[in-house]
């Protein structure tokens, strides 16, 4: 009576011959055994959360998995596509050559390219991936080659670094001379509470006002005042972390563009409209995130 064995028939007496190199999301022949982020740099079908306003970003590599020495089949033509699936709508992505990896064919070589796409949108994500590639099996001719594909799907929510609360304030107005006598200027104070909503501790580096005419804006935080090159300590926001900033909005001197608008804004809405916050920070791995707000108003004037 037969019996079958566990170690024996199932796997290859040979061991694999695919180089360790073909699975590197940066090939080099120095590796540092202190700082290994293989568990980041790897994607499995569902890794977590990403968050609106940072660059997705990873490596794609397709893997000949044939064993050196085979003749009977060979691997030709691969190619490698790929889209983002957003909440709202899907986008082909462009794929980059690695840096210094240079694409090679045969048993053990690997085709990687690398992919990245600004977050937007909230909500559920999916990168959807093609590989095809042509198998050539016996004598090696056009003939007897087929083309064939996979499609592989990487699952990730996008969510919320950032969460942006503003108030705008309006202060005494001051008064200038003009040809036609004097002239009541517009002066606000725009405050906004910014709260880290995700899991992770970021460094926010800053906080703008892209002021829209005819306003200027005066930033009165941490950055403010400080000339080119002079180092600035950010603030450092921990999860549910909150930081105020403010910004003194005042109406331009002499300036006409945009003044007719906002003034018939304020009599036809009782606001206006000052303009928009722009927030940079980055993570604690030093990737960038950013965000815009929309238009930012005046508080309602009552009737």
């Amino acid at each position: 009576m037969a019996r079958a064995r566990a170690d024996t028939g199932n796997f290859p007496k040979e061991p694999h011959s695919v180089s360790l190199k073909a699975s590197l999301a940066y090939p080099s022949p120095a590796v540092d055994q202190e700082f290994i982020l293989s568990a980041n740099l790897g994607l499995p079908p569902s890794f977590g959360s990403a968050h609106v306003g940072e660059t997705f970003s990873c490596a794609l590599c397709a893997n000949d998995e044939l064993q050196a020495g085979q003749t009977f089949k060979t691997i030709t033509g691969t190619r490698i596509l790929a889209e983002m699936q957003t909440p709202s709508q899907a986008v082909p992505l462009e794929l980059h050559a690695a840096d210094g990896f240079e694409d090679e064919t045969g048993p053990g070589s690997a085709l990687q390219r690398i992919i990245r796409f600004d977050l937007k949108e909230e909500g559920n994500h999916v990168l959807a991936v093609n590989v095809t590639y042509t198998e050539t099996t016996g004598d090696g001719k056009a003939t007897s080659g087929r083309v064939r594909s996979f499609r592989k799907l990487y699952q990730f929510l996008a969510q919320p670094c950032l969460s942006v609360r503003t108030k705008a304030t309006e202060l005494e107005a001051p008064e200038v001379q003009d040809p036609y006598g004097k002239t009541s200027m517009l002066l606000y104070v725009l405050e906004a509470q910014l709260e880290n909503v995700s899991e992770a501790t970021i460094v926010l580096e800053a906080a703008k006002l892209q002021s829209r005419e005819p306003f200027k804006s005066t930033s009165l935080n941490w950055h403010a005042e400080k000339g080119e090159g002079v180092h600035v300590e950010c603030p450092i926001l921990k999860p549910r972390d909150v930081l105020q900033v403010a910004f003194l909005v005042e109406q331009k001197e002499g300036v006409s563009e945009g003044l007719e608008d906002a003034r018939n804004s304020l009599r036809r809405e009782g606001r206006a409209i000052l303009g928009q916050l722009a927030i940079q920070w980055r993570t604690s791995m030093g990737e960038r995130g950013s965000l815009s707000t929309g238009n930012l108003l005046s508080r309602r004037r009552a009737a």
